[in-house]
């Protein structure tokens, strides 16, 4: 039996909070779920490089804390076999993962706020701390993306999406230009404990929020297991080779090779592009902070707006015209240095990129969560995040190896054509040959 099929009879909670019971409660929880994983990206991969390229910083030292800092979001398919395999079941079946990893966050923030201002010579003391931060935020990734495939109806997955993209692109794009400001102003403890209070609240909204009726909210409050049936591999041989069979699909292996020439585009992004605004167009930290904020907004808005039509027409056909879009437009800026002063040749060149970013987004996870099988969904959707992520953070590890031999003219160019590759290779993937 499905997921999907059924849902036992049992004891309401509050009336409508429940998942399966209310299509818009799905999208409103899942949305502040990516919001709350917004938060740590807005402090630790938008804001810290910019303050740190206005200390002086290098290119290098900024790609290697980024480098780092990062790699939770790499890593994190160690905790896909384990949500799949072991948990909670009378609070549901990804939700105890959920609230301990928004717990998790929530305690790493202020012990960031405790360390006080780490802007001395030595940056190991923000990079540990980041990186426990992200351990948790990408612990939080990979729970609720396995809920989402649980609870989600197939033909509600765009729409989804797009609200998942839309609450995380608002979560760092308010965070980075409210920590970017906090940062100038008042010093890392302000920002670090302003990202404490709003995870915190968010910890409470899932608290709350029930997988299936019937189920505990808390471990000392009255429910039990829903009785869904999971179509689960009880032995681990079984296990491991379902998983490498759809791992191995070609159409899978296209698709994370897609996937990874863009997020190795990124990874180069998340460094050039603040040191690009606070030294080649002299702009501060909050202010580069500030408007960067304010596209990912109207980006986060738009990406809204676009999930139904990514349902009806395909995710594949937006992804290409993004990734094709993208690639074109930082060909153009790598070519055209002599309008970099101005602003109205750099700025609508920016704002495209965003909202191309943001399309690509939320296609290609539809793409992932489409061809993921629901008996080992936390793994394997893990697995393609994390590679993706790794991806990222390979292409900050080029940069930090290089970065004195990279100009911002080679860097932009390098972004283009990893973008125009990763659509020529688009063109061969079959979505009714992928589904297993």
């Amino acid at each position: 039996m499905s997921i999907q099929e059924a849902e036992p009879p049992g004891p309401r909670g509050w009336s409508g909070f429940v998942l399966t019971e209310s299509r818009w409660l799905r999208f409103a929880t899942f949305t502040a779920f990516y919001f709350a994983q917004g938060v740590p990206i807005g402090l630790l991969t938008i804001a810290l490089p910019a303050w740190m390229a206005q200390q002086g910083r290098t290119i290098e030292e900024i790609a290697g804390y980024s480098a780092v800092v990062g790699l939770p979001w790499g890593i994190k398919l160690v905790m896909g076999p384990f949500m799949d395999r072991f948990t909670y079941l009378r609070m549901g079946f990804r939700r105890p993962w959920v609230l301990l990893a928004q717990f998790g966050l929530v305690v790493s923030f202020i012990a960031i706020a405790l360390a006080g201002d780490l802007s001395s010579d030595s940056l190991t003391g923000i990079i540990t701390l980041g990186f426990i931060c992200n351990a948790f935020a990408a612990t939080q990734d990979v729970a609720v993306d396995g809920m989402a495939i649980d609870v989600l109806p197939l033909e509600d997955r765009g729409r989804a999406n797009a609200f998942m993209a839309c609450g995380q692109r608002l979560g760092f794009a308010a965070f980075g230009a409210l920590t970017g400001t906090l940062l100038v102003m008042f010093g890392l403890t302000v920002a670090a404990l302003t990202c404490a209070i709003t995870v915190g609240l968010i910890f409470l909204l899932g608290a709350v929020v029930l997988e299936r009726p019937g189920e505990k909210r808390l471990p000392w409050t009255r429910g039990d297991a829903s009785g869904v049936e999971r179509a689960t591999e009880t032995g681990m041989l079984g296990y491991v080779g379902r998983l490498v069979g759809v791992l191995f699909m070609p159409m899978s292996l296209l698709l994370i090779f897609v996937e990874f020439l863009n997020r190795v585009r990124d990874g180069y992004a998340v460094v050039i592009l603040p040191t690009f605004a606070t030294t080649e167009f002299g702009v501060g930290t909050d202010v580069f902070t500030q408007f960067n904020g304010g596209i990912d907004l109207a980006a986060a808005v738009v990406g809204v707006c676009i999930g139904p039509f990514i349902d009806k027409a395909g995710a594949k056909r937006f992804l290409l015209a993004a990734l094709l879009f993208s690639g074109v437009i930082h060909v153009v800026m790598a070519l055209m240095a002599e309008y970099w002063q101005e602003p109205a040749f750099v700025l609508p060149i920016w704002i495209a990129s965003v909202f191309s970013g943001q399309v690509i987004f939320i296609a290609i996870i539809a793409m992932f969560m489409n061809i993921c099988s629901p008996a080992i969904a936390a793994t394997q959707f893990a697995i393609y995040m994390s590679l993706a992520n790794l991806s990222r953070t390979a292409g900050s590890g080029i940069l930090a190896q290089v970065g004195s031999d990279v100009s911002f003219e080679s860097g932009f160019l390098t972004m283009g054509l990893l973008l125009l590759a990763a659509a020529a290779f688009l063109i061969f993937f079959k979505e009714e040959k992928s589904v297993t």
